[in-house]
């Protein structure tokens, strides 16, 4: 990841929402997880959206498996 993006944590994510958004004013994504915020480079947010995709692939491959 490049030095622009970074992470603050608060607080428990349990029972919160979970948001995302592009904040133009910064040029930075942001994903709320709770009292969590994640701020990404446009092309972090990228890499990071292909690595939720692969492992979701694996789980669903997962679950084909054992079906």
């Amino acid at each position: 990841m490049s030095d622009n993006s970074f992470m603050t944590m608060l607080a428990s994510t349990h029972n919160n929402t979970l948001e995302v958004a592009y904040q133009d004013c910064v040029g930075l994504v942001t994903v709320d997880i709770g009292q969590a915020k994640l701020f990404l480079t446009p092309a972090d947010a990228a890499v990071v959206a292909e690595k939720l995709l692969a492992a979701l692939d694996v789980y669903a491959s997962t679950l084909r498996a054992v079906a």
